[in-house]
């Protein structure tokens, strides 16, 4: 965890200029752009942690006896992603007090350490997604290009930072389908004292897809392994 601090602190300084110039209004451009980013540094973990959890058993060639073992192997697989759901949550929460007093002043910083639970909620949706993103990987050796593969999707197409490239029409039906989107923009209606709770319900529906796309491509892979009669992808 404390590695990956100086570069979600790094990646937040950046990703919030960047949002303030590219909306044209320094002062409410920083505060969205902040808003978003501080949801997105947790993907550091939750997306390319969670995808190289999987693969851990791949490396450590355990993966044979976590296929004759009585426990499924998507229970082990989750077991391993969710440590990195905690440890994006607080990295997300170090990141709302560190660079937010830098950009947008204690006022901003307390609103959004008063929504920490639905920084968790983000955690969860966002570590179901890495989760998925790992198990493609054991298929194969992949599991770098995938994670920031999903991290950069979720970056450019969730509105974090507000570029104007999720405002494009195909790009922002394909940004509800990953994580973090919705639960961004309920984080946004929520601070500026708009309902969002069907953003949340839909944030939370993102994550259980993402679930339920994790076990089918566990359950396909075990099938696979044992009908080949081999465990490690090279």
């Amino acid at each position: 965890m404390f590695s990956k601090i100086p570069r979600a602190v790094l990646q937040a300084v950046f990703y919030v200029l960047l949002g303030g110039l590219a909306s044209g209004s320094a002062g409410l451009g920083t505060r969205a752009s902040f808003v978003g980013v501080s949801a997105f540094v947790m993907c550091l973990s939750t997306v390319v942690g969670a995808s190289g959890a999987p693969p851990l058993d791949r490396d450590e060639r355990t993966l044979t006896p976590l296929l004759a073992g009585r426990i499924p192997p998507l229970r082990v697989f989750l077991a391993k992603c969710w440590p990195y759901a905690a440890e994006g949550w607080l990295i997300s929460l170090f990141t709302i007090v560190v660079v937010g007093f830098l950009f947008t002043g204690p006022g901003t910083v307390a609103e959004l350490l008063a929504r920490s639970w639905m920084y968790a909620v983000m955690a969860l949706t966002s570590t179901c997604a890495g989760a998925a993103v790992g198990v493609m990987a054991i298929m194969g050796r992949s599991e770098l290009l995938l994670g920031n593969a999903m991290l950069y999707l979720v970056l450019v197409l969730s509105g974090a930072v507000p570029t104007g490239a999720a405002d494009l029409e195909w790009a922002h039906w394909a940004g509800r389908l990953l994580p973090l989107t919705n639960g961004i923009e309920a984080l946004r209606r929520s601070l500026s004292g708009q309902p969002f709770l069907w953003q949340l319900l839909a944030e939370l529906g993102v994550g259980l897809a993402w679930l339920a796309l994790t076990a089918v491509l566990a359950r396909i892979w075990a099938r696979r392994t044992r009908t080949h009669g081999h465990t490690e992808s090279g």
